[in-house]
């Protein structure tokens, strides 16, 4: 009797076809509707609890960053809670700690810790430091393309600048895109080289022509005025646009009296030292590497880009771009042969049924039931 009352999902399922057949449908669009937005990357959202304090200092040797900066931010982390290790790298100018926890720490509490403790270490840091800079380590930080830029008609600085104007800010435009990297080239400057003896001549030293620059070169608030009624917010522009404008700046000479800087100095619109190159073939070209968000997919960052780099060569003619490394051509191969590996599964697994059974209606149910 008890056998008789005994309710079966299967004999119910086959007695009621269709709730069944419209909740296998619900499934299939939901599965498919998931499938298109799931991101495809090479590594998954795993957040490794390590925070890095890097301190730059200008001209620093090695020695003096050990002695006088890493070991400071060393012992003021060594009374952190959950704390693994902590690992120094010392090059010139700089230093880099990286301060790495027990898995399953607060992330965010850890870095709060660690920012608190580089902030009570800045008294016992060197004045003429730089602010430290306090980030956690990311996996997804690292970027996933790289090219390269040549164009014959253009200087390595105007080819530096076009990439920094033009192509940085079409490129993260594009979907999924965090950062855009100029790798060599240089950096646009306005070069102001004193002259000694015209400086001498007026009763002036390198540093009267700094402070000048530095008065100069400025835009602060001033404060709020009233007119006409309404209350109106006042600024003090005083920053130089054009070269021009830097020539003509008053350096004062005491008694009253004050030259242009251009009587003093040459002023030239120049480029910075070259720190970094990069050659192609033999060649220099400037490069530049492209870094997703955290959540984007790679794959989808990647025809982003790609659609947008020709849209700037159409635009721009004499500019040729050329992609130098792609981490993203692992993780779509990764992604085919996934795809691959999950046919091939379901083929041969409705091959063994059909073997075994000899019925091409249990084959089939087989072969439509494993991918639902």
């Amino acid at each position: 009797m008890n056998d008789q009352n005994e309710f079966r999902l299967s004999a119910w399922g086959i007695r009621n076809p269709v709730p069944v057949t419209v909740l296998f449908i619900a499934l299939v669009v939901m599965g498919l509707f998931s499938y298109f937005k799931l991101p495809v990357k090479n590594f998954p959202n795993v957040e490794f609890p390590a925070v890095a304090v890097s301190v730059t200092r200008n001209g620093a040797a090695p020695a003096e960053m050990e002695s006088q900066i890493t070991r400071q931010v060393e012992n003021s982390m060594a009374g952190l809670a959950n704390v693994q290790n902590i690992a120094s790298t010392i090059t010139q100018g700089s230093s880099t700690n990286v301060v790495q926890f027990y898995l399953g720490t607060d992330l965010q509490k850890a870095l709060d810790d660690v920012r608190t403790r580089t902030d009570q270490a800045r008294a016992d840091l060197p004045r003429d430091v730089d602010p430290p800079l306090v980030r956690r380590l990311e996996i997804d930080d690292q970027p996933i393309i790289t090219y390269a830029v040549s164009a014959p008609a253009l200087s390595i600085q105007e080819l530096s600048w076009f990439i920094e104007d033009t192509i940085a800010r079409t490129l993260q435009a594009a979907p999924g895109v965090a950062q855009v990297r100029r790798v060599g080239g240089v950096d646009r400057e306005i070069n102001v080289v004193v002259d000694p003896d015209r400086m001498a001549a007026q009763g002036l030293t390198a540093d009267n022509v700094n402070q000048a620059l530095a008065v100069a070169s400025l835009d602060a608030p001033g404060g709020r005025v009233t007119v006409g009624g309404r209350e109106q917010t006042l600024r003090i522009l005083g920053a130089a646009v054009t070269v021009e404008q830097i020539r003509n700046i008053t350096v004062p000479t005491g008694g009253g009296r004050s030259v242009r800087l251009s009587d003093v100095a040459d002023v030239g619109d120049g480029s910075a030292e070259v720190r970094s190159f990069a050659l192609l073939n033999g060649q220099p070209v400037v490069g530049f590497q492209v870094s997703k968000v955290k959540d984007a997919s790679e794959i989808t960052t990647e025809n982003g880009v790609s659609a947008a780099i020709d849209k700037l060569l159409e635009k721009h003619e004499g500019i040729s771009i050329t992609k130098i490394l792609s981490r993203v051509d692992q993780t779509r191969a990764g992604f085919i042969a996934t795809w691959h590996t999950l046919l091939e599964g379901m083929l041969l697994a409705a091959l063994v049924v059909f073997v075994f059974l000899r019925d091409w209606r249990s084959t089939l149910i087989t072969a439509i039931a494993m991918p639902v």
